[in-house]
């Protein structure tokens, strides 16, 4: 069976028409965030089939992946309760060429590298025993540029689609798995003559998926969900400037990590093997060091986020802000209660 047919071939001529029949009368649906500004207010809008529910919302997780915060938690159900069609929540890694085995945690180190592998990923950690049928890359659902680049960092985004085929309560169905990807890439010299280190770091913002018994699954909706979708003006500009804030922060300290990555890369590695091969209170504590340095974090008392949270170390004044997002300033006049009227409680840094 070719690509093209694979693809075709998941609506069958007898359903084609009713798909058709659903989706020709659309209703315009708001995604709602409960609790991200004053008020609860319209983020996004979408277009879905007449009759569908829907659930879930914008949510603001002070420890999601990498600070991948906001995003979206929300599904769309079809009156029967067949179709699904569902937005999960977004997710943020980083890589590197220091030679470091993965890791997890709140800013997993992870080598996935395209659009396709954590695609794969993906569907690996929430469809496990599912059948990839196949992929295709999907240049159309990026719908704005990426950033400039410059500085050594290049950035790119990336779309893709899997169609992938799991037994179900009620049997045999087909989902259609997508996303962008975003990715940045920072090259800079290392510590030895030639040498040049890469970090990589990736943020999937709202992976979409679509599932339905097999035979009847319209890739069209996924599509046109993904393509019609739009940010609400209002809540939007309070996104604006929320990220004018924290982008201005994170370039305060972004020359000087670049510089100590680079002159105390081989030190930290060597370090981080010795906390490896040790088993005891004492290296749990060297190792946690050293993580801070290898990531250029520190650990940060915050009894919200379950007792400590891991913030940038180049920033010597930190804040906590009610909706969950962290403030980050080498000013010590900044005050976020004061200068952006918000509502939010200093960290003590965890030695």
């Amino acid at each position: 069976m070719s690509r093209q047919t694979m693809w075709v071939g998941v609506v069958t001529a007898a359903l084609l028409a009713a798909a058709q029949g659903a989706t020709a009368q659309m209703q315009r649906v708001a995604i709602v965030d409960p609790s991200g500004f004053e008020q609860p207010m319209p983020a996004h809008w979408v277009q879905l089939p007449a009759g569908w529910r829907t659930q879930g919302g914008v949510i603001w997780d002070q420890n999601a992946p990498c600070g991948a915060t906001p995003s979206f938690r929300w599904q769309a159900s079809s009156p029967d309760g067949s179709q699904l069609l569902t937005i999960h929540p977004s997710e943020a890694w980083t890589w590197d060429n220091l030679g470091l085995p993965a890791t997890q945690g709140q800013c997993p180190r992870t080598p996935i590298t395209d659009v396709r592998q954590y695609l794969e990923s993906f569907v690996q950690r929430n469809r496990p025993g599912a059948r990839i049928l196949d992929y295709r890359a999907r240049p159309d659902l990026v719908r704005t540029p990426p950033p400039p680049g410059g500085n050594g960092m290049q950035w790119r985004k990336d779309g893709g689609e899997l169609l992938i085929a799991y037994g179900g309560p009620s049997g045999e169905r087909r989902e259609s798995v997508a996303a962008v990807v975003l990715f940045s890439l920072t090259a800079m010299p290392g510590v030895m003559p030639g040498e040049i280190r890469q970090f990589l770091s990736a943020v999937a913002s709202a992976p979409t998926t679509l599932s339905a018994p097999a035979g009847a699954l319209d890739m069209d909706l996924l599509t046109h969900v993904a393509t019609t979708g739009q940010p609400d003006p209002a809540w939007q500009a309070r996104m604006n400037k929320h990220n004018q804030v924290i982008a201005r922060q994170n370039q305060e300290g972004a020359a000087t990590r670049s510089q100590i990555i680079a002159d105390t890369g081989n030190d930290i590695l060597d370090m981080q093997m010795r906390g490896w091969e040790e088993r005891n209170a004492t290296s749990d504590r060297i190792h946690a060091r050293n993580v801070d340095a290898a990531t250029g974090t520190s650990r940060y008392q915050d009894p919200a986020a379950g007792g400590e949270v891991r913030l940038d170390s180049y920033y010597d004044h930190n804040w906590r802000a009610n909706d969950g997002t962290y403030l980050q300033s080498n000013d010590p006049n900044f005050d976020p209660n004061r200068d952006l009227d918000t509502e939010a409680e200093r960290l003590e840094r965890i030695e």
